[in-house]
């Protein structure tokens, strides 16, 4: 990888410009800079460009230096051999050894052998220079060696960074098997935030051995390791000075590197110029800080510490920039209300295309010579317009509630409640400024004399539409003007509040006030010292020489192993046992984490005042250590979920056939003393569920509803011709249902104990499977005995599809999603219809925990195919809206053959070890880090908590008595802050939220409605060989009613968990407040609030959308399949279903806004019960303890005692589980 320099160079300094800039360094006494600035000086009157190599001790920086010369110029070898700053210059052989105090010693003609101890003595000599003939070096080319930035000799380190404001472009020479050392990266991050030009050598890459790892594997390691640490680089090179005719041996780009450094010697030197000037400025504004270190602390001392300096200083500049703030509020407010408006208004679009039809219908209407009926025909000519009126206004009103009214009220309120909290006065302000829309201005506006023309109709409707805008302009105006006075008189309040206090801290002691100006000083000084250097920019594009990657894999070396290990599987199988699964020690490491937690508790429990936030970290702690981690696998039907499940469990346990086999949900789980190893609990339907099932099938397929006695005949005589596709999974159940029910009839509602024979046979058998709700196996393996709970859904394209809810409470409950998808046939319907879904909900989870995994990856007949494949499954899972997804091709069955075998190999060649270490860290790191991070901050509040009653302890007896008599008003004021907080209704919020999203899901379900259709009535069912084709049209419309249904459903579902947040938001929000209010009522209280508590799921019946009339009431419109498909008769069967399939929708939309409105008006109810009851016994426990504390009942020492200890396990917890 190259990194190329961005933006145009600019010469640097002259040498009257760097010498003004060292009699400054002069003028303020810093002899040290002013020496730096002598050295560029002197650098640039030579026109020496000077090429650095550092690194760690004995990473061959100095034979790197000796091969470019072409001789043994310094000594080298496996120890160190560099104490000093050496450079070398082409030219007559001499050596020249500079002294510590800056004296020069004599010029030397010396021998490799002689100058070696020269080298090594880096406390006798600083600085060696060595003139020898090195012909790449030309007549200003200059190599400079350093000694290692590893070294523990704080002069070799200086020596280091003092020279490398000499240097102009910088190699750093690493290990191969030291590269990402944390030392390796800390200095070359320093070298890149110097900004001078960077180059990595990877030294001794001949250690490399392909077959433990490939070298791309290794060298994205490499740059994944810099870029994490931010290092700007312009080129990684890789080489060895061994084996020289090493494939992977870089050393002619290197010369080649140097050699073009060289030909730009003249704009680098300027660029490194400004560079070492810049840096010196920036060491001397430090260097300036650091002399007033001692004054300062002595100072801070008198005032009472740094936190009280830094909180006093950092508030007279805050109270500055408000007052400034401030007295500009007024205006800036009004302006961005109105731009905010305009911006509303801009982009909202009141008249679509339906609308203009309903415009046109109605414009029709209102001409002289419209007429409708003969008889009677006033009063119907009469009804039509006051119906087209009706229909017209009634929509256009709904387009402007949604594009306009909703949002304009969000940006009013928003704008309100910077100033004070929203209330009833200001909704009925809002509503009476907001425009209402008359039928009048309807009408008012039409030229009944005009000509209907589709131009007419776009001008009437652009017409009304910048009259309804100009009408809400208005209102956003006279509303601005409200607020520019509302904020006028806040702002008045405050700033002569701000004055106050501006003046009140200026009185303050003396040593603020010289602390004040020392700070002032030091800002000038910076300001000053920035001034006398330019700022710095980069050098010309293409200045830079480019690094080619380094060469590619030898044939040989690039073979082994199936295509499916060459695809993103780069690096060697780590040594594993075949039966470790993933998340291996789970279990132990969360004890481990969850025994921190207890610690803590333990800590807190002796103190009642800690109560509370002992009893959470403890139920905390139980949660970690013996929760189980659900992973539920989703998928289409013989996607090979069961064989991935197998690879994952490393045993053949589940069944496996190339046909479905799952066809009820199976839990893997952990055995128990009831549920010994190998068996399963066999959960059958209930017979009400399992009669719904068989109805819903008879209905899918177009059958009359099923008789008790007879449904057995009907669906033993069925045929799976003429069935629309969407119908066979239909089909197959009802006819294992048939020839299952005699064995199986007596044992619905039941529950059964079962061995792995039996089980199989549950599982695989249709003739039983089709009457399980549910199988529970117990299984001891690796996985299992982590507490992994391993969980097989059916098949998405499977007649459980319609259980959404189902679905959805495992796409919401589980800890980690696996979606797995077959190499042949990468994306279907269902997988399209089904992964939709979880790009609605994948943002509303805190971490991203689905997993897609393309299974039979081994098919591959090459790496390109396989790439096309992912990529494929990569686009589309992005077009679903599953962004950035994790994608994991394997083969399940090498994976599992591996394991069996522990053949290492297979089971790199499988590609599952990608995947499993990926889940590793998501069950081991990132999933439990959630919970930890609310320990550490429970932890982090106990310990706050006592530090401040530790404090409140050590006050003086009238001090102590004040707070005292002031803590027992607290809990009084508290409790109206606590029972305001529960009666806090925010339903009408949630209404606004709920009606927003679902008019956005009707919208959605709009625009799909095209799709789904042509998926429904498809050439390939109605053909004409198709047989009755009278009914597979009415199977197509059947297929579109269900397809929409479960869209609906989703929908709806993905809905709940937006409210959710919404809710969760409002009701953290208003007990945020509350805690805000109830802090501020005295000093010292530490309150916190909790974790919400988990909200439920409402309980929605699954929708069953019905088409008025039914499908065959539209037959008319199919005549054959030629005119239906090539003709007009798709779209006019469109134009006729579509509105009545639109109102099924909109009905059951209502429906379910109703109910999902009063749902999450109580469970934010719930939540705001909950916060509040957490806050007051927070409080009652702070205030007990600060009345004791106060009272001398506990000494300060106890406290602190505690607070160090809590100290302890706050820094010791993050470490916990990584």
């Amino acid at each position: 990888m190259t990194l190329k320099v961005m933006t145009e160079h600019e010469t640097g300094y002259s040498t009257s410009g760097l010498e003004a800039v060292r009699d400054r360094f002069v003028e303020w006494n810093d002899e040290s800079s002013a020496a730096l600035i002598e050295d560029l000086i002197r650098k640039q009157a030579t026109g020496e460009l000077t090429l650095a190599f550092c690194g760690h001790f004995s990473a061959g920086k100095s034979s790197m230096i000796n091969a470019l010369c072409g001789k043994k110029v310094l000594p080298s070898g496996p120890v160190p051999t560099s104490a000093n700053v050496v450079t070398i210059r082409n030219g007559a052989s001499k050596a020249v050894i500079h002294r510590p105090d800056g004296g020069l010693g004599e010029t030397l003609n010396v021998s490799t052998e002689e100058l070696a101890a020269y080298c090594k003595e880096g406390g006798e000599y600083s600085a060696i220079e060595v003139w020898d003939d090195i012909s790449i070096l030309g007549g200003h080319g200059v190599l400079m060696d350093t000694p290692g930035v590893d070294s523990t000799d704080d002069g070799h380190r200086q020596a280091t960074h003092s020279a490398l404001h000499m240097a102009d472009v910088v190699f750093y020479v690493m290990d191969y098997n030291h590269v990402q050392s944390e030392s390796n990266l800390l200095f070359a991050k320093s070298l890149s935030d110097w900004g001078k030009p960077l180059y990595l050598i990877v030294n001794q890459i001949d250690k490399h051995r392909d077959e433990e790892l490939s070298l791309s594997s290794y060298l994205d390691d490499v740059k994944k390791a810099f870029a994490q640490w931010k290092v700007r680089y312009s080129g990684l090179m890789c080489v060895s000075l061994k084996v020289w005719d090493h494939p992977y041996n870089q050393w002619n780009e290197l010369k080649t590197v140097i050699g073009k450094l060289l030909g730009s010697r003249e704009a680098l030197l300027d660029y490194s110029v400004a560079c070492s000037a810049r840096h010196a400025a920036d060491n001397h504004a430090e260097a300036y800080v650091r002399s007033h270190q001692e004054e300062k602390e002595q100072l801070l001392d008198e005032m009472g510490g740094e936190a009280v300096a830094a909180a006093l200083h950092a508030r007279v500049r805050e109270l500055e920039q408000e007052q400034n703030t401030l007295s500009q509020l007024p205006d800036e407010v009004r302006a961005e209300l109105r731009r905010e408006g305009d911006h509303l208004l801009a982009n909202a679009n009141l008249t679509p295309a339906d609308i203009r039809d309903l415009a046109l219908s109605f414009l029709e209407s209102r001409q002289r010579g419209f007429k409708k009926g003969f008889l009677f025909a006033s009063a119907k000519t009469e009804e039509e317009r006051a119906k087209r009126l009706e229909m017209f206004h009634q929509r256009l009103a709904e387009q402007i509630t949604a594009q306009v009214d909703w949002h304009a009220r969000n940006l009013f309120r928003s704008f309100v409640e910077r100033f004070e909290p929203w209330n009833k006065e200001w909704e009925g302000v809002v509503d009476d400024l907001l425009p209402t829309f008359s039928k009048d201005r309807i009408t008012s506006t039409v030229n009944p004399e005009a000509v209907i023309s589709g131009e007419y109709v776009l001008n009437y409707c652009k017409l009304l539409s910048e009259e309804i805008k100009d009408s809400y302009r208005r209102a956003v105006s006279e509303l601005a003007d409200r607020l520019r006075a509302l904020a006028a008189d806040d702002t008045a309040v405050r700033l002569e509040a701000l004055e106050r206090q501006h003046a009140e801290l200026l009185a303050q002691s003396s040593a603020s006030a010289r602390y004040a100006a020392l700070q002032r000083a030091e800002a000038d000084r910076a300001l000053a010292a920035a001034q006398l250097v330019p700022q710095l920019t980069s050098l010309t594009p293409g200045l830079l020489p480019e690094v080619r990657e380094p060469a590619a894999l030898p044939k040989a070396a690039a073979s082994a192993g199936s295509p499916a290990a060459q695809q993103g599987n780069g690096g060697p199988a780590p040594q594993r046992s075949a039966p470790q699964g993933a998340a291996g020690g789970r279990r132990q490491r969360l004890e481990a984490a969850a025994a921190e937690l207890r610690a803590a508790a333990a800590l807190l429990a002796p103190y009642p005042a800690l109560a509370s936030p002992a009893r959470d970290l403890t139920a905390r702690a139980d949660a970690l250590a013996g929760g189980s981690f659900t992973l539920a696998l989703f998928g289409a039907f013989s996607a090979g979920k069961s064989s991935f499940a197998n690879a994952l469990l490393g045993e053949s346990v589940l069944p496996v056939s190339p046909h479905p086999t799952t066809a009820a949900v199976n839990r893997i789980v952990v055995p128990t003393a009831e549920h010994p190893h190998g068996t399963a609990a066999v959960r059958m339907k209930t017979r009400e569920s399992w009669w719904d099932d068989l109805k819903y099938s008879f209905s899918v397929l177009g059958l009359p509803e099923p008789d008790q006695d007879s449904w057995r005949k009907t669906a033993e005589g069925l045929t799976p011709e003429g069935v629309h596709p969407a119908g066979l999974p239909h089909y197959g159940f009802l006819k294992a249902a048939a020839a299952g029910w005699d064995g199986m009839n007596g044992k619905l509602g039941t529950t059964e104990s079962v061995g792995m024979k039996e089980y199989r046979g549950f599982v695989a058998d249709e003739t039983k499977s089709c009457y399980v709700d549910g199988i529970d196996l117990y299984y001891s393996c690796p996985l299992t005995e982590q507490g992994i709970v391993l969980v097989d859904t059916p098949g998405a394209d499977s007649l459980h599809a319609r259980h959404t809810g189902v679905t959805f409470s495992y796409i919401k409950n589980a800890d980690a999603i696996v979606y797995v998808t077959y190499y042949n046939h990468a994306f279907s319907k269902a997988d399209r219809q089904f992964l939709s879904q979880l790009g609605r909900v994948k943002d509303s989870f805190s971490l991203d925990k689905m997993f897609f995994v393309v299974n039979a990856a081994d098919l591959a007949s090459s790496p390109e195919e396989l790439d096309e494949v992912v990529a494929h499954v990569r686009s589309n899972l992005v077009t679903s809206g599953v962004s950035s997804p994790h994608i994991f091709p394997v083969s399940s069955l090498l994976a599992l053959r591996g394991k069996l075998s522990e053949n290492e190999e297979e089971l790199h060649a499988s590609g599952f070890m990608p995947f499993e270490k990926s889940l590793d860290r998501f069950a081991l790191e990132d999933l439990p880090g959630l919970s930890l991070r609310a320990g550490y901050d429970e932890i982090s509040s106990a310990r706050r908590r006592a530090e401040a009653w530790a404090e409140l302890a050590e006050q003086d007896e009238v001090t102590r008595s004040r707070r005292i008599k002031g803590l027992e008003l607290v809990g009084v004021k508290a409790l109206e802050y606590f029972n305001a907080l529960k009666s806090i209704d925010m339903s009408r919020e949630i209404a606004q939220e709920c009606g927003e999203l679902l008019f956005h899901v009707r919208q959605r379900l709009d625009y799909a409605m095209g799709r789904f259709f042509q998926e429904a009535f498809h050439p390939s069912v109605l053909r004409e060989d198709a047989g009755n084709l009278k009914s597979a049209f009415a199977a197509c419309g059947r297929d579109l009613q269900r397809t929409l249904s479960v869209e609906l459903d989703q929908e709806i579902w993905a809905t709940t968990l937006r409210l959710e947040q919404k809710g969760r938001v409002l009701a953290e929000e208003a007990a945020r407040h509350t805690l805000h209010d109830i802090s501020s009522l005295t000093e010292g209280l530490e309150l916190s609030l909790r974790q919400d508590r988990e909200w439920a799921t409402p309980e929605l019946e699954e929708t069953e959308l019905i088409v008025e009339g039914g499908w065959l009431s539209y037959w008319s419109h199919f005549k054959n399949p030629k005119h239906f498909f090539e003709g007009h008769g798709s779209q006019k069967l469109r134009e006729a279903a579509e509105p009545k399939v639109k109102d099924a929708a909109a009905t059951v939309v209502k429906q379910r806004e109703i109910l999902l409105v009063a749902h999450y008006a109580e469970e934010i109810k719930q939540s705001l019960e909950m916060h509040s009851n957490v806050l007051q016994e927070q409080l009652e426990e702070s205030v007990k303890a600060m009345v004791v504390s106060l009272q001398d009942g506990q000494s300060p020492d106890m406290w602190r005692k505690l607070s160090e200890r809590l100290l302890e396990l706050e820094q010791r917890l993050p470490k916990v589980g990584k």
